[in-house]
């Protein structure tokens, strides 16, 4: 809905509504408006007609009035009566009766309507008793139907204000219900010149009647004379007549000119107040410009505080101003500073329950809503008689401190006189508010942030402690690995073992080196210091500290850390990751036999395997499982998981495409069976005989360390057990593991 509406609309809708609802209800409505009586009665002004309709709609259901006709209808009533006072000026009704006649009215209608701003206005006929109207809806305007029907009752009301009927009002088109425009037939009745015109005029007719009768019945005067003096009586009779209307006429229009002269004096008396009101407007401007800068000033909320209350006493001259913070765990309302009151000391032993039935500032730090008090001692609010009395308090107002929707403080400013605060000095009241909780927030924010700094400061020097402690342990993993290399060179059938020593240690340099800067968590700590500082960043500082701060960014260069962290990092995780996987594998195949041994279900295991390999097989895989009869198997759980995974893993890995792997288990005598199975390309004769010696793979370089498969067949060889590898008719592989179901003591 757009377009315009000028303030003949709420000039009515203001004073009808509390008149109707009462104080309160135009309170609700003020609120939803967004501006104060003054404003919305104000001359020449205008609000937009979707911001009306929702006044209205308001209005409607403070009403408990649905019906749209009948609201549109009352309201048109109440708006056309003429009662001219300075409390409710009959400006409609003076305006109407000074045009002469409802003619004149419905003449001067296109005048009157030409000033609305969503419609076009015409008169398609005119007569002396009858006339029709056009009113056609701006594009993109929706014309509700209480608009159509106020329109059409105050046509109707016109010519009431003569005490003659209502006008008679068809219609025949209306927007609100579809059609393009609203069209509209008026007929009335015009005033007539009375019974101070006809009764003269009729006593002077019948004279002149009487007087012909008589001289008819003489012969001494000829016609002509008879005539002219017959003709006297009747004439006399009119002109008596007409001088009595015309001195009617005068005396309305001295009446109209009396009305016009106090609405002009009521205007000059309502101009010279908002001359005052802007006067009050500008010093208001004045202390919030200069409470703003105050308060941007420092991040101290105490200061924050004493300046705010020091400006509204001493600045706006209130008798005092007091701050209340809202203490939740205890469910109180505690006074914290007051100025141009009792000491400061004595006010903050002001301690009141959280209940908004208790005290003003208790309801308003629960509603959120600013209340005012114009009268302790006969307000329906709930005032604290026994504090107000204490502190020579008789009127208030109160406003909540809030921050992202939760109240955490009240500012109340107070007079000892009865009705000496108003709805102006809550508007300000709500202003100083909002720049004090702002800036409180502000300053909340930035002592966070410093708290966060330090904090991820104290994070990451403890954390370079741990990397510290890593480093050693890394080194001590280092050395097991040469004992554990030496224990590879010194066993049996691994002669290559030997050969291949000098490619571990080259494999593993490199990696530790990375590690000796790295730790697994220093990625994430990083990330957050760069959420932290860009949220630093954005916070809103001074230009000095923004200068001052800016300097340090760029003297410690940290957006160049900053942009080659995410590689370090990556570079470290890559070969801390490499290392600890060779460090891992080469310590579990040289593992001492000191595992727990007990009963294993192998089936469950097997699908534990499954499901921890899940990222090898996805969609493409298909794994066929032919499960015979096996009961628990004793083993060191850990060790046969890890043959699980190996030759499972291996078995994904030689798959190229799409394929499937086949787990067959079956129980020979007293020894268990597991063969795995897979649809790749199957091993290379060549390899068949090494494929089990450590660092032996046939995978790429930089893929596979070849110690897989070596471990495998360790643990398979501690477990009394054998394991065979072989090519599958058909194309694939196939791995056999044996295993006792007990092992021997």
């Amino acid at each position: 809905m757009s377009g315009e509406i000028n303030c003949i609309l709420t000039k009515g809708l203001v004073p009808f509504v509390e008149r109707t609802v009462g104080p309160e209800g135009l309170a609700t409505l003020l609120r939803a408006a967004g501006h104060p009586r003054e404003y919305l009665t104000a001359e020449y002004n205008w609000i937009p007609l979707a911001l009306a309709d929702q006044l209205v709609r308001l209005a409607m259901k403070l009403m408990n009035e649905p019906d749209q006709d009948r609201w549109g209808r009352r309201f048109a009533d109440d708006f056309m009566e003429w009662k001219p006072s300075r409390e409710e000026r009959g400006w409609v009704g003076a305006y109407t009766m000074s045009l002469g006649s409802p003619r004149a009215v419905y003449a001067d209608t296109t005048n009157m309507l030409l000033h609305q701003g969503w419609a076009r206005f015409e008169i398609l006929s005119m007569g002396r008793r009858r006339a029709v109207f056009r009113l056609t809806p701006n594009a993109g305007v929706a014309m509700p139907r209480w608009l159509c029907t106020w329109t059409r009752v105050c046509y109707e009301r016109f010519p009431t204000n003569w005490q003659l009927p209502r006008a008679h009002v068809s219609e025949y088109r209306c927007a609100a219900r579809g059609d393009e425009c609203c069209e509209w037939e008026v007929r009335w009745k015009n005033p007539s010149f009375g019974a101070r015109f006809w009764i003269p005029a009729a006593g002077g007719v019948a004279a002149s009647a009487t007087l012909g009768v008589l001289l008819a019945t003489t012969t001494v005067l000829v016609w002509p004379t008879t005539a002219a003096l017959t003709a006297l009586p009747a004439l006399c009779g009119g002109a008596l007549g007409y001088a009595r209307y015309q001195h009617d006429r005068r005396r309305h229009f001295q009446k109209l000119l009396k009305v016009q002269a106090d609405e002009i004096v009521y205007s000059s008396l309502e101009l010279e107040k908002k001359f005052r009101d802007l006067g009050t407007k500008v010093q208001q401007l004045s202390l919030l410009s200069d409470l703003g800068a105050a308060v941007n000033a420092t991040l101290d909320p105490e200061r924050i505080y004493q300046q705010a209350l020091d400006q509204l006493v001493h600045r706006m001259g209130y008798q005092g101003a007091y701050l209340f913070l809202v203490d939740r765990e205890r469910r109180r309302i505690v006074g914290h500073k007051g100025v141009g009151g009792p000491s400061g000391a004595e006010f903050e032993k002001v301690d009141l329950p959280f209940d908004p039935g208790a005290s003003v500032a208790a309801k308003v730090a629960a509603t959120g809503v600013p209340v005012l008090v114009e009268d302790v001692e006969t307000t329906s609010e709930p005032a604290d008689l026994r504090l107000a009395r204490s502190l020579n308090v008789r009127s208030g107002v109160a406003v909540p401190l809030t921050v992202r929707g939760r109240v955490f403080g009240v500012i109340q400013a107070v007079s000892s006189e009865a009705r000496g605060l108003g709805a102006g000095d809550v508007e300000l009241l709500t202003a100083v508010a909002n720049h004090v909780a702002a800036a409180v927030d502000k300053a909340d924010s930035f002592r966070t942030i410093e708290d966060l700094s330090r904090g991820l400061e104290e994070k990451v020097r403890v954390r370079t402690e741990q990397l510290r402690a890593a480093n050693e342990e890394l080194h001590a993993a280092y050395r097991d690995l040469q004992a554990t290399q030496m224990q590879l060179i010194q066993r049996e059938k691994m002669a290559s073992v030997g050969q291949l020593v000098a490619g571990v240690a080259h494999e593993l340099n490199n990696p530790i080196g990375f590690v000796f800067s790295n730790v697994s968590t220093l990625d994430d700590f990083v990330k957050r210091l760069r959420g932290m500082l860009e949220a630093y960043r954005a916070v809103a500082l001074g230009r000095a500290e923004a200068e001052r701060m800016q300097h340090t960014w760029d003297e410690l260069k940290v957006d160049y850390a900053l942009k080659y962290l995410d590689s370090m990092i990556h570079g470290i995780r890559e070969g801390a990751e490499r290392a600890r996987k060779i460090v891992r594998d080469l310590r579990v195949f040289a593992r001492s036999q000191d595992d727990v041994w007990q009963p294993v279900d192998l089936h469950e295991d097997l699908e534990s395997s499954l499901t921890l390999l899940n990222h090898l097989l996805k969609d493409r895989i298909t794994i066929h499982r032919k499960f015979g009869d096996l009961p628990p198997v004793e083993c060191v759980r850990s060790q046969i998981d890890q043959v699980f995974l190996n030759l499972l893993a291996n078995a994904a890995q030689a798959i190229p495409a799409e394929g499937a792997i086949t787990i067959e288990t079956r129980r020979e005598n007293a020894t268990a069976v597991i063969a795995i199975s897979d649809t790749g390309p199957g091993i290379a004769p060549e390899s068949l005989g090494r494929i089990f010696d450590p660092f032996y793979t046939t995978k790429p370089v930089g893929e596979g360390t070849g110690l897989g498969l070596s471990i495998s067949y360790e643990i398979v060889k501690k477990h009394e057990g054998q394991i065979r590898a072989e090519n599958t008719p058909g194309g694939g592989a196939t791995f056999t593991v044996s295993v006792p179901l007990s092992r021997s003591r």
